[in-house]
């Protein structure tokens, strides 16, 4: 039953990345950075380009695909070839992990969750190929006692795809520093994306600017509420997400990887100082492993802000994103009091805790 619904959810995606309007990403960003590239543009200094050069080759490829396919359908069906591999990374981890429950559940949830698949298929963002590394590092990291010689390589290789993909997991090496072979897997972690941009060494003015003083747009969000209201206060929130992320890296360090990497994601984005749908799907992928109401309102709120964002429903710009605010504070307080005392919480509500 499990893969019928999995393989449903699929053919959704894949008809909605053929046959879906180009969203504003694709038209007026993918498409028309990579096509100013073509003609002689440098990536950083003459395009509003902020990420590593990884997605920048992709795109290049993919504007060379064949006319009957085009490029959004190539790029947003590539995005969904990503999600499919995180279903299988999703559940083997699930296995790994003897998570309670139904062992389908991790794919289901992901697969068919609406942010997912508007994010993906709908909308072309590619924070989902970040995730799909981070995934396999979770999976191909053991625990305890369970290490063997050459983990920190493979997973430190996998976290640096992760990070070359795109920076939202620049945090998440920090969860193996404190591991066997931590020192080795966050240096490989950090170090092989940064030869990526040996090519482009002549623009670093540009790329300093773009990749480190590089914010979020500022939405009617949480803490964000502060930047809308004065743009000074930016560099304030953005440096209070940044700590709360280091220390909350830092901090999970002994945690088993799965719950950490999900916490922490829901600490960077909820002291976030800005908000973009791209962003919901980091818990999102995670959270799929666990479900449980939390899950449900985040992912609820979720798609009600984004849709309504997309359509200009009256109002949604104004108090939706606080929902989702709220729902992000909820779910991360439930994944504190599960890592403080995960028997007793689990007895309570019958079930792994989510």
């Amino acid at each position: 039953m499990g893969l019928i619904v999995c393989a449903a959810a699929v053919a959704i995606r894949l008809w909605l990345a053929w046959r879906a309007p180009a969203s504003w990403d694709m038209k007026w960003f993918w498409a028309r950075i990579s096509a100013d590239v073509e003609r002689g543009a440098r990536l950083y200094e003459d395009t509003a380009y902020h990420f590593s050069p990884l997605w920048a080759w992709l795109l290049f490829l993919f504007r060379r695909a064949p006319g009957w396919i085009g490029f959004d359908a190539a790029l947003r069906t590539f995005l969904t070839g990503a999600d499919i591999v995180s279903a299988w990374l999703l559940f083997r981890i699930a296995r790994k992990e003897q998570l309670s429950g139904w062992a389908w559940k991790a794919p289901v949830l992901f697969l068919t969750n609406p942010v997912s698949i508007w994010v993906s298929s709908v909308q072309g963002q590619f924070d989902n190929l970040s995730l799909l590394f981070l995934l396999a590092a979770v999976l191909v990291t053991p625990e305890g006692e369970e290490w063997k010689p050459g983990t920190e390589r493979r997973s430190g290789f996998l976290l640096s795809l992760s990070l070359a993909a795109k920076q939202v997991t620049l945090f998440h090496p920090l969860l193996w520093s404190r591991r066997r072979g931590g020192f080795s897997t966050v240096a490989i972690a950090f170090i092989v994306p940064a030869l990526l941009f040996v090519p482009y060494a002549g623009q670093w003015r540009a790329i300093l600017d773009r990749l480190l003083v590089y914010s979020s747009v500022p939405r009617s969000y949480g803490f964000s509420e502060f930047v809308l209201y004065d743009a000074r206060w930016a560099p304030v929130i953005g440096a209070v997400d940044f700590l709360a992320a280091a220390a909350a890296a830092l901090a999970l360090g002994k945690e088993r990887l799965p719950r950490a990497c999900l916490l922490l994601f829901l600490v960077i984005l909820f002291f976030a100082p800005g908000l973009g749908s791209q962003y919901l799907i980091w818990p999102i992928t995670f959270g799929a492993l666990f479900g449980g109401w939390r899950y449900f309102l985040f992912s609820a709120a979720s798609i009600a802000w984004t849709l309504g964002s997309h359509y200009g429903i009256r109002g949604s710009g104004q108090w939706m994103g606080h929902l989702i605010w709220l729902a992000c504070g909820f779910w991360a307080l439930g994944e504190l009091r599960f890592l403080q005392h995960p028997g007793k919480l689990a007895r309570f509500l019958g079930r792994d805790a989510g």
